[in-house]
């Protein structure tokens, strides 16, 4: 039996509907006067793929002409092979990795636009929307009822980035999970936990997500399971399709 791999690294929601550019709404975390972001959220887009060691509790980035390092709780961290101080060291909050925007932009050679709560990285046409304080306990529930998943459809061939749309009730926060299964016993080999995102008040939603991977050494053939539901719904069942990956 193999080991189930669940990742605290969030899985990418990137809105792609009603935005020029690839946006993502990323909850308000700051420390010292230093604003942090998800880091697989900035990496991703850029295009880099992000690694994990829950041993050491070090998360990794490497693309072309690129390669970080960095420890949670950490100041020290690495960029191209050169030694970094950061001002802030990397933090998990509620199961995410968030690391200093200012250290991601240098990292990118990125040029960060502030406008208010909103935060633009133009070079890897990025856009962060930042909720200011936490929402009261009403507004954090919001509604709960039926999630469809409309595209892609069952069995579909997906490539690294697959878009996602359905719908689900106007104004609900939903949750999209994906799961890694070995295509010949149906065993469990990773699950990335989705974050929670608005739904517009017309109820139709399209996101475009990562498809995770696995290290190197798993080349057995697999396939995913997309899950959508939303939050805080202990009565519906969530909205599932079985899909493949195309290479």
């Amino acid at each position: 039996m193999r080991t189930l791999a669940v990742t605290s690294l969030m899985l990418v929601l990137l809105v792609t509907a009603g935005w020029g550019q690839d946006t993502i709404w990323i909850d308000r975390v700051e420390e010292n006067g230093r604003l942090l972001v998800p880091l697989r959220g900035i990496f991703e887009a850029y295009g880099a793929q992000v690694g994990w060691d829950s041993g050491t509790r070090t998360a990794t980035i490497a693309a072309p002409a690129l390669n970080v390092s960095m420890r949670i709780d950490s100041n020290m961290a690495t960029l191209n092979g050169q030694p970094r101080t950061l001002d802030t060291p990397p933090r998990i909050r509620n199961g995410r990795t968030y690391i200093p925007l200012r250290f991601a932009a240098e990292s990118l050679g990125e040029r960060v636009e502030y406008k208010g709560d909103r935060v633009e990285l133009p070079t890897i046409g990025l856009t962060l929307l930042i909720r200011g304080e936490a929402a009261g306990p009403e507004m954090a529930q919001g509604p709960t009822g039926t999630v469809t998943i409309t595209q892609p459809t069952a069995d579909a061939r997906i490539g690294p980035r697959v878009e996602v749309m359905g719908t689900a009730p106007g104004g609900s926060f939903l949750v999209i999970e994906t799961e890694v299964r070995a295509q010949d016993d149906d065993d469990l080999l990773r699950v990335v936990p989705g974050i929670r995102h608005d739904v517009p008040a017309s109820g139709n939603w399209h996101f475009s997500i990562a498809a995770p991977t696995l290290p190197e050494n798993v080349s057995e053939p697999l396939y995913y399971i997309i899950k959508a539901y939303t939050a805080n719904d202990g009565t519906s069942q969530p909205a599932t399709v079985r899909v493949y990956r195309a290479d």
